[in-house]
């Protein structure tokens, strides 16, 4: 590949440390609905997947049918108390993308609300004006690949000349369907291991410009 037009950012657990986070809103939320489950579980079975995919599941694995409708506000609202009390950065993120000279942007699963909610937090928001993308903007989300061709058409870019930096496998999976180089974050050992030709993984922030400078990408300053 010739020179990155661009790099693509997930949002939660890649510059955020918020997977936990959203794990124990989603306990929380359905706790309040008369299902109990365990966190850890929660954590491991639904990282990168949307809240409307999660609620399905869990309401056909206890035979009920709980409404969308009533459950997501008391999950924003859990969110929006854990990431005010407790946020993160992941580790070098603020450093990496400092570093970066190439145009960025992010693309999540989670609406643009919570992603300025946990940028602007950090102060990481300033990196992306104008530039958060949501499965919910197109009512598509990860592991399809439409987010992805969706953010590079807004961007004027070369879908297949971006790179997208991504911890969850569904994330990773958009990327490959959309014909990127997926750089997967693995720091979280519950990661599904992904054996694909455009996939590297990595473990930490701080490997990644040492990992694009040998592909002979000028990304980073």
């Amino acid at each position: 590949m010739s020179q990155i037009e661009a790099v693509f950012f997930d949002c939660d657990g890649t510059l955020v440390d918020s997977e936990v986070i959203c794990s124990r809103a989603y306990v929380t939320m359905f706790r309040q609905f008369g299902i109990t489950l365990e966190l850890t579980e929660v954590f491991r079975r639904f990282k990168g997947v949307k809240l409307y995919e999660i609620i399905d599941t869990i309401s056909k694995e206890h035979g009920v049918a709980l409404a969308k409708a009533e459950l997501e506000p008391v999950y924003r609202a859990e969110v929006a108390r854990l990431f005010d009390t407790e946020l993160e950065a992941i580790a070098g993120a603020n450093t990496l993308l400092d570093s970066i000279k190439t145009p960025m942007c992010v693309v999540s699963n989670g609406p643009v609300s919570k992603m300025q909610h946990s940028l602007g937090k950090l102060g990481m928001l300033h990196y992306f004006p104008d530039l958060l993308f949501s499965g919910y903007d197109i009512q598509r989300w990860k592991p399809d690949p439409a987010l992805m061709l969706h953010a590079a058409n807004a961007m004027k870019v070369n879908v297949e000349k971006c790179i997208l930096v991504d911890d969850s496998s569904a994330g990773a999976q958009s990327g490959i369907a959309a014909g990127m180089e997926v750089f997967y974050f693995c720091a979280d050992p519950h990661n599904k291991p992904i054996d694909h030709p455009n996939v590297t993984t990595f473990t930490d922030l701080a490997q990644l410009p040492g990992l694009w400078k040998a592909r002979g990408w000028e990304i980073t300053r």
